[in-house]
């Protein structure tokens, strides 16, 4: 049926005209190719259609059923040409994916430069780095921005920011402590396989300093949950965790810090991509070069 679309617009341009020389003019053909589209149409539909007169033309009782159906048929044309239009004209959504802190606490404030600069509108999704690297290969994502490189091929990762790890806690503490004061306090922790749990062991590690020498009392599956936590205890507790996630809580003297003697944790965010494109590009180039 497809096919005899550009026909059914003839036999409509000729029956309007009254003319197949008009409706040559219009369709920009000649007129024998206006007369074999009008001739395949009737063998296609095994009847006889129009009729040429010396004053015009005229349509057989046929032709006027079918004028009814070709009309119904430019109705659906015409709707569908619409729709196609809106969609040409749509913009598309660019989807930034962030692990959990990244998109729960530093992502947002850039989103609107972020838009403006590519001109499209954003879809933040926020999940864990693992699920993240797997979206960027599947291309459900166009970039994301991800606290821990994944072992993964083709996705490319640019150094973007460090994210300082602090201790903290719902009660004052000293300025400075050693860390084997640390035993003195209830520590609440991230579980065990989350990414922030093995950068942070990783980092005591290398300073010959454990996990396993803290008190740990009670463990939580995200920093949002462990900072409320924490925040809504009725006596001291002291965990771990991104110094962008409690940020405003410090600031307004809700939360408290300490700074661990010899002892700094910091973890890099990375920017992610598998394939560049000018979106990406101009991202890359913005915070590259420019903070918020």
């Amino acid at each position: 049926m497809m096919k005899y679309i550009d026909k059914i617009h003839a036999f409509l341009v000729v029956y309007e005209t009254k003319s197949f020389s008009k409706a040559s003019k219009i369709l920009k053909i000649s007129q024998p190719a206006v007369t074999q589209k009008i001739k395949q149409l009737e063998e296609f539909v095994g009847s006889k259609l129009i009729e040429r007169k010396k004053n015009g033309i005229i349509l057989t009782t046929k032709g006027k059923y079918f004028l009814e159906i070709a009309l119904h048929l430019r109705e659906c044309v015409d709707k569908v040409s619409n729709r196609i239009k809106y969609f040409k004209e749509a913009s598309i959504p660019f989807v930034v994916g962030a692990s959990l802190t990244v998109g729960n606490y530093v992502l947002p404030n850039y989103i609107p430069y972020l838009s403006n600069l590519i001109k499209k509108d954003i879809n933040l999704i926020v999940k864990n780095n693992n699920v993240l690297a797997e979206q960027l290969l599947n291309n459900e994502i166009d970039i994301a921005f991800m606290s821990a490189k994944i072992n993964k091929p083709n996705i490319h990762y640019i150094p973007w920011k460090e994210d300082k790890i602090v201790f903290f806690s719902n009660k004052p503490l000293p300025s400075t402590i050693e860390f084997e004061d640390l035993t003195n306090y209830e520590f609440i922790c991230r579980e065990d396989g989350s990414t922030l749990k093995e950068q942070i062991s990783n980092i005591l590690k290398s300073q010959n300093k454990a996990c396993n020498h803290l008190n740990i009392t009670s463990y939580v599956d995200n920093s949002t949950a462990l900072k409320f936590t924490i925040l809504n205890a009725h006596k001291q507790y002291i965990s771990i965790i991104s110094y962008n996630a409690i940020k405003d809580e410090v600031d307004n003297k809700r939360l408290y810090l300490t700074k661990v003697k010899g002892l700094e944790l910091h973890r890099t965010i990375y920017i992610a991509f598998c394939k560049q494109t000018p979106e990406i590009d101009q991202i890359i180039n913005y915070l590259s070069n420019k903070d918020v």
